[in-house]
């Protein structure tokens, strides 16, 4: 064999040797590489069901987002119809407070109008009250003063009932007073002519005032009641001088007495003037 024969042969047998060492080191390597492969597949395939899980979580929460984002613009757009309802209605009470603003400001001015008018109507009731209250009195006066009065008449027309029960009496009486009386008189005017002094400088009689209550026309002269008896000392036989304000009127005689009146025979009577209830009486002028 040629010696490059026998190169070859060797370079063979060197390829060959390297060869199977390379190819023995690349079964070990690849065993090795396997054994990572599958480590590694083990891994990633725990890596993918892992983010398959992530990815499942992330997809059903992407899932409940979107649903959470269709039901936030279901609510945005619930919310946006709602804020124009609320606009709306904004609008409708701002115009219905308005409203109402104005008929509270009308509603204020009748409350005080009804205010004045209820003051005025307790006042005039205050009013009416009082005139009820000082009518109520003086219709209580005026019935006492009736009752008073009605019984001074009762009083009187029992008296003037036994006056006139007396009246025979007095007329047999009447002629012999008459004389002494002319005869008095006659006695006063001739003593007054010649001393110069009035009747009352040397009357005994008593100044008494009194007023006339009742006369009576039915029998001449007359008689008349008035209201001072033996309460002011008056006694039978005094005269009265009958006056209204200045005017003479004429004079009357106390015939009877009682406690707080008397009754007189009318003496003496003006011509032209007539003896009438309330007019004045005194014993001297």
């Amino acid at each position: 064999m040629s010696s490059i024969g026998k190169i070859f042969t060797v370079l063979n047998l060197i390829l060959a040797a390297a060869f199977l060492g390379w190819a023995a080191n690349a079964l070990n390597s690849n065993a090795d590489y396997k054994l990572k492969l599958e480590a590694k597949t083990a891994e990633l395939s725990d890596t993918k069901k892992t983010l398959d899980a992530e990815v499942a979580k992330l997809a059903a929460a992407k899932s409940e987002a979107e649903k959470s984002v269709a039901r936030l613009n279901q609510e945005k757009t619930a919310a946006e119809n709602e804020k124009e309802r609320l606009k709306n209605e904004l609008e409708s009470e701002k115009t219905a407070a308005a409203s109402l603003r104005n008929d509270v400001g009308q509603i204020r001015s009748t409350l005080q109008g009804i205010e004045d008018t209820k003051t005025k109507l307790q006042s005039d009731k205050d009013k009416a009250e009082k005139a009820q209250r000082d009518a109520e009195e003086a219709r209580r006066v005026a019935e006492a003063a009736k009752a008073d009065a009605e019984k001074v008449a009762m009083d009187v027309k029992a008296q003037f009932e036994k006056a006139s029960n007396d009246i025979a009496d007095l007329e047999k009486a009447k002629t012999l007073l008459e004389k002494t009386r002319t005869s008095l008189e006659t006695q006063i005017a001739t003593l007054v002519a010649n001393t110069g002094a009035t009747v009352s400088d040397f009357a005994s009689v008593p100044d008494i005032d009194a007023q006339v209550l009742d006369v009576s026309m039915a029998v001449e002269p007359g008689l008349v009641a008035i209201n001072a008896g033996a309460n002011k000392k008056v006694v039978r036989g005094y005269s009265f001088a009958i006056y209204d304000g200045k005017t003479y009127k004429g004079q009357a005689r106390v015939e009877f007495v009682h406690g707080d009146m008397a009754s007189a025979i009318i003496t003496h009577k003006v011509k032209g003037e007539t003896i009438r209830q309330g007019d004045s009486a005194s014993t001297r002028l």
